[in-house]
């Protein structure tokens, strides 16, 4: 079941630390800087922590989804399995079927070093996967921001959409400026499971300018 792989409460608690780290350092960094802010704005910090953690599990699901749908990798090359049950082999050929079989040359070379790009990459799906993570994900989760920080700020439903429609694009068009090659490395070399984590951990600095534009009247 997709829920059951892609949710992680480990993965959320991680997302979490970081986010709300990362709004702290701009925080702090703000009060040494500017006299007239006084205190912490804890209402933010919060705020941060929701996105963290709810973020984490919906970009977890995602990642799951484009891996489903448009694997990375093919077939193993030399793993083909027979399309019928073959007719029992000669004493002699069994003898051989049953030598051990060194394995692909590509396939070892990927064991041995993971950042090997074998021949059974599919970019045709990592151009899709990042095309869509790029564009529909980021539409995902730069809402999921918009509307966890600013969910509790206004009265009404209206001024929440209001709030989404004026900012997401500008957003988006930020995020095109680190993330496709993350993206893409992530596609390339990380396990599914583990590609929300890395993207946490790397996206530190992106979190540090989510608090400055969460900032922004």
């Amino acid at each position: 079941m997709l829920l059951r792989r892609a949710l992680n409460p480990r993965l959320a608690a991680q997302a979490l630390v970081i986010k709300v780290s990362a709004n702290l350092v701009v925080q702090f960094t703000a009060l040494h800087s500017d006299p007239t802010k006084l205190s912490l704005d804890w209402q933010q910090v919060a705020e941060f922590a929701l996105y963290g953690s709810l973020g984490s599990q919906v970009g977890n699901i995602i990642q799951f989804i484009l891996e489903d749908w448009f694997p990375t990798r093919n077939a193993p090359v030399g793993d083909v399995l027979p399309t019928a049950q073959p007719e029992p082999a000669p004493l002699e050929e069994k003898l051989k079927l049953d030598e051990p079989v060194s394995p692909h040359p590509d396939n070892e070379a990927r064991r041995r070093c993971p950042s090997v790009v074998g021949p059974d990459v599919s970019w045709r799906n990592v151009v899709a996967k990042t095309v869509i993570d790029q564009t529909i994900g980021l539409l995902i989760s730069g809402t999921i921001f918009l509307t966890c920080t600013n969910f509790a700020r206004v009265s009404s439903f209206a001024q929440l959409l209001a709030i989404i429609r004026e900012r997401i694009w500008p957003l988006i068009r930020a995020g095109w400026h680190i993330w496709p090659l993350i993206a893409v490395c992530n596609f390339l070399w990380v396990p599914v499971r583990s590609r929300v984590l890395v993207a946490v951990i790397v996206g530190f600095g992106w979190s540090i300018f989510l608090s400055i534009f969460a900032n922004r009247k």
